[in-house]
């Protein structure tokens, strides 16, 4: 059993792994997928600007080919890029800068006049704002080889473009690392919830474990506490021993009451054995001990049996009797002081491979929002309720014997239906 608890464990941990590394492969597919798609972004701004550049280069020599020193020029240049939205600067075949924009210099090129422009060089505007215009195409061209500007049908050179990359690109080179580091955070907050949200079931789950426990071990205790006590008094004044030996009796039963919940516990979290066994002997039993303890608890409550032929099925019998143990006491419990009826059945669906188990009671029956959270635990709407007994039941059917736990039927102020749906193996 330590050796089936410890494969329970290891396939946990290996689910755990598993579930960690498709979330890391998922994040590291989304990242690489960001970072092509904004590179390629980026490159397809580029040759747009690149084009755009070369068609004014073309534009520029056509315009200024008869009167390219013309002092009208300069005006036109002007007008030509103003809706462009990089650094550019238009020079001529010295690489004097005629018109210019996007430019870190303040400086507008109606400032510079015409005679300035035209015994400009580089060493006679140092240190001015015209030399820093100089500077400027130099580190345009450091980025990007300047376009020539010639004619069509002519290789004459009229001048050069030199141009740069527009803020809304060196922004978006910026963006993987922000959208990254973005999704780095949401990944770890989202990590963070899920992990406050699993601690938080996971204390749910043994807090609840442990008053399920006190739960099922108070009664058959105190049965026994309570036969023990009689019989010290019945000894004293010499009882036969034929009606002590029927109290031993009973107490053995509380005995093995005792032990088939300590197997029950001892199970989950390991993988429980499984044998072919007949359900509906499973059911009657499981019925006969529910029906003895609702006459003790002095409830007006009927339950009734209703079972079709169904084949045997790979069950661990223990756990089986619990769920249906746990069903059938959720359904008690729901009818209220008033008492009322419960019906257990079974279900023979040969076509779909499977075998029903049904749970009907006239109780009060769970709203929408309810029937939703029925199975998750720490969930009850019982007011001593420890949200643990349906949780567990639908982990022994899912987990462990490949079946399903559902609310088929509901409805407030009528009843319920659970049905343990099995699979015929």
């Amino acid at each position: 059993m330590a050796s089936g608890r410890r494969r329970g464990t290891e396939w946990a941990d290996l689910s755990t792994s598993r579930s960690r590394a498709y979330v890391f492969i998922a994040v590291s597919v989304l990242a690489i997928a960001i970072l092509l798609y904004t590179n390629s972004l980026i490159r397809r701004l580029e040759a747009q600007a690149a084009t755009l550049s070369r068609s004014l280069a073309g534009l520029c020599a056509s315009a200024t080919y008869a009167a390219r020193e013309n002092e009208e020029l300069r005006a036109i240049f002007t007008e030509l890029i103003q809706t462009i939205d990089f650094p550019i600067v238009i020079t001529d075949v010295r690489g004097v800068p005629i018109t210019w924009k996007g430019t870190p210099v303040d400086l507008d090129p109606e400032e510079v006049s015409h005679r300035q422009y035209l015994t400009a060089d580089y060493e006679s505007t140092k240190n001015t704002r015209f030399g820093e215009v100089f500077e400027f195409v130099g580190e345009l061209d450091s980025h990007n080889a300047p376009i020539p500007m010639t004619r069509v049908g002519d290789d004459q050179v009229h001048g050069y473009i030199h141009y740069g990359e527009s803020s809304m690109i060196r922004e978006i080179r910026f963006l993987p690392a922000v959208e990254l580091l973005a999704f780095g955070v949401l990944v770890f907050l989202g990590f963070m919830g899920f992990r406050n949200a699993k601690l938080a079931e996971l204390r749910s789950i043994w807090v609840g474990m442990a008053r399920e426990t006190a739960h099922q071990l108070g009664t058959p205790i105190s049965s026994m506490m309570g036969w023990v006590e009689l019989i010290r008094e019945l000894a004293k004044s010499g009882c036969p021993s034929e009606k002590i030996a029927d109290m031993t009796g009973e107490m053995q039963r509380d005995l093995e009451r005792l032990e088939k919940i300590s197997l029950r516990f001892n199970q989950i979290g390991s993988i429980p054995k499984t044998k072919r066994e007949d359900v509906v002997v499973v059911l009657r039993e499981v019925v006969d001990y529910l029906r003895r303890r609702a006459e003790a608890l002095r409830k007006d409550v009927t339950i009734e049996e209703r079972y079709e032929h169904v084949p045997q099925l790979e069950v661990n019998r223990e756990l089986l009797e619990w769920v249906v143990e746990n069903l059938v006491k959720n359904s008690i419990e729901a009818l209220g002081p008033e008492g009322g009826r419960i019906e257990v059945s079974t279900e023979h669906l040969p076509k779909q491979g499977q075998v029903r188990i049904l749970v009907t009671d006239s109780g009060r029956g769970f709203s929408p929002a309810e029937k939703r959270r029925v199975f998750q635990p720490g969930y009850s709407t019982k007011r001593k309720g420890w949200g643990l007994g349906l949780a567990l039941s639908r982990r022994i059917v899912e987990d462990y014997h490949k079946g399903r736990l559902s609310v088929p039927w509901t409805e407030p102020g009528k009843g319920t239906t659970f049905a343990i749906t099995l699979p015929i193996s």
